[in-house]
Formats: C-alpha cells, sequence, structure tokens
C-alpha cells in the first residue's frame, strides 16, 4: 500500500504541475489575446522591442552550425527569463532575434538592461531597440509603421546596447540608466526620429 500511496502522491504532483503549467500558459494568451485585440488605430499605444545578435550570420558561416545553436541557447538564456519577469510576451522569432510585446515602456526597459547584463556574461553580442506606438493584428502578427521604426532601431543598436526612441526615453528617467542622444533614425516621407542609447548606471 506505500508504495501505492506514493505513485498515487507522485502523480498527483506532476497533474498539480502540467494544471499549473496550463494556467500559465492560458494567462499568457489572454495576454496576448487581449493586446492584439487592442491594436488598432486610435487604440492603447503598445511597446515593441526587437532583439538581434550582431554578426550572426557569419558567426554561423565560420564556426558551424552546431556553434549557431549553441549560441542562439546562450540568447535565449540572457533573454527569455527578463521577458517573463516583465510581463512580456514573445511574438515570433526572427532567426537569431526576437519581436517582443510589452505592457509598458519602463518594463520594456528594465527588462532591456537585463537582458544585456546576462548577454554580457553569456558572451552574445546582443542589440536592442525599443519603441512605443500602434500596430496591428493580423494573423497573430503585428504590422505597421511603429512596428517597422521598431525594428529599425534594432538594427541600429550597437552590439551591447539598448537603443530606444523618444517615446521611451521619458519612460528610463525613474530609472537607475544613464540616457545619451544618439543620431536620430531617418525615414523617407516622416520626420526623424530621436534615439536614445539606455545604459544601467554604475
Amino acid at each position: 500500500m506505500r508504495g501505492g500511496r506514493s505513485l498515487a502522491s507522485l502523480a498527483r504532483r506532476n497533474l498539480e504541475r502540467k494544471t499549473a503549467e496550463l494556467l500559465g500558459c492560458l494567462a499568457g494568451l489572454e495576454w496576448v489575446a487581449g493586446v492584439l485585440g487592442a491594436l488598432v488605430p486610435g487604440g492603447r499605444p503598445i511597446t515593441l522591442m526587437f532583439t538581434d545578435i550582431e554578426g550572426f550570420t557569419g558567426y554561423a558561416a565560420a564556426r558551424g552550425d552546431g556553434a549557431a545553436v549553441e549560441l542562439l541557447r546562450r540568447h535565449d538564456d540572457a533573454v527569455l527569463p527578463a521577458i517573463r519577469r516583465h510581463r512580456g510576451r514573445l511574438v515570433k522569432r526572427l532567426g537569431d532575434g526576437l519581436m517582443i510585446a510589452v505592457p509598458s515602456p519602463t518594463e520594456a526597459v528594465k527588462a532591456a538592461l537585463v537582458m544585456q547584463a546576462g548577454a554580457a556574461r553569456a558572451r552574445v553580442k546582443l542589440r536592442i531597440g525599443i519603441h512605443t506606438g500602434e500596430a496591428r493584428s493580423r494573423d497573430g502578427d503585428l504590422i505597421g509603421h511603429d512596428v517597422n521604426i521598431a525594428a529599425r532601431i534594432a538594427d541600429r543598436a550597437p552590439a551591447g546596447h539598448v537603443l530606444v526612441s523618444e517615446t521611451v526615453r521619458e519612460a528610463a528617467d525613474g530609472l537607475r540608466a544613464s540616457v545619451r542622444r544618439a543620431r536620430p533614425l531617418v525615414i523617407a516621407g516622416a520626420k526623424p526620429v530621436p534615439l536614445f542609447r539606455v545604459e544601467a548606471a554604475r
């Protein structure tokens, strides 16, 4: 009977763990559904973050697929916990980078600084760009001018740094971080977007 009770107890604990994981996933999906449902012109703004590994293509070509996969694993170890901790949601993977939706600019900046600290320890040359604006949902993806701006900001970010738009910079004022003006992002047919480099205060 003792063995039977042990097996029953183990099965119950496994069921409780699986239930907790499922509820966590459902909560995440509910958040995403709420965000996607609100992403229409005139709706509440959303903060978007893009990450990218500098030099990934050349690294993969020189080191091989196995080394590239290991680099992506180190990237995920540095980035994914910060996303969860600051209530962000992974929208999609973009090869060696991520597109992330975050509920506020402040949480996005906090998460980005944690990511960069983890990436430095993991020897990952991480670039991060953040912008707040509007977007539309389409087949589970996010599209729109502000999405494109966020992606372009990440492209401009130097390795090991966080680059943000002016709408996000204001959120960094209350954080222990240093903010420096960077060269603005110039987009044809639109006003230049002021950019700022955010670093953890030392």
